[in-house]
């Protein structure tokens, strides 16, 4: 699938972010990412490693709270690789929110609304 197609493919509306954020790879490791846009259904994401699509990830995030950019929130979630681009020395990850708490999502939300 090309990238024109997966971005058609896009149910929802997503926003350009740069938030930190990990990848645990196993409770001793992790990998260091960049989320670059939210959606209310999953994250884009650049890191320097491929995973396989389908894979199932588990994401900390370093979410800056919509109402106030000072503050952060240090939540985890998982997700579901739906594909995989290589940009330069870098991989572009999209994923679907696999499971998210409810307050997580609301935060998230809010960030999308906001656009």
């Amino acid at each position: 699938m090309s990238s024109q197609q997966v971005q058609d493919a896009r149910q929802s509306p997503r926003v350009n972010v740069s938030w930190a954020a990990r990848i645990v790879l196993n409770p001793q490791s992790y990998l260091e990412a960049r989320i670059v846009n939210v959606s209310a259904e999953g994250l884009g994401l650049v890191c320097e490693r491929a995973f396989p699509d389908g894979a199932m990830m588990h994401i900390l995030i370093a979410l800056p709270d919509p109402a106030d950019r000072s503050k952060y929130h240090y939540p985890d979630v998982h997700a579901k690789v739906m594909f995989h681009v290589v940009k330069s020395t870098k991989f572009r990850i999209g994923t679907r929110f696999a499971r998210i708490d409810p307050k997580v999502k609301a935060l998230i939300d809010a960030w999308v609304q906001r656009g």
